[in-house]
């Protein structure tokens, strides 16, 4: 925990408004990961990939909370299956090319 500098108080709010999500929620700057990171009763809940603490951190532990995976494993799921069609059009595009090249 030497790598950890606890965030009381910030601009935004950010720390507090996280403790009315969760009151457990406790927000820390690892200084050696250069990172913001969520934790609750000392454990690790969420890297919070962003630079800044804004509401975009907000909004990522609002989203990826244990009530809401359900939800988020569907989208998920939906975005990954879009992104191998996508793949699997763009691969039958380039081998149709390639046979109108050769015809």
């Amino acid at each position: 925990m030497d790598a950890l500098t606890k965030i009381t108080g910030d601009v935004l709010d950010i720390a507090a408004r996280l403790k009315e999500i969760d009151p457990r929620y406790e927000v820390y700057r690892n200084l050696t990961k250069h990172r913001f990171e969520i934790h609750a009763n000392g454990a690790l809940q969420i890297a919070v990939p962003f630079e800044r603490l804004d509401e975009r951190a907000l909004s990522l532990v609002r989203e990826t909370r244990v009530e809401n995976a359900d939800e988020l494993f569907k989208r998920l799921e939906a975005q990954n299956l879009k992104a191998e069609t996508d793949a699997r059009r763009a691969a039958a595009d380039r081998v149709l090319a390639a046979v109108e090249e050769v015809l």
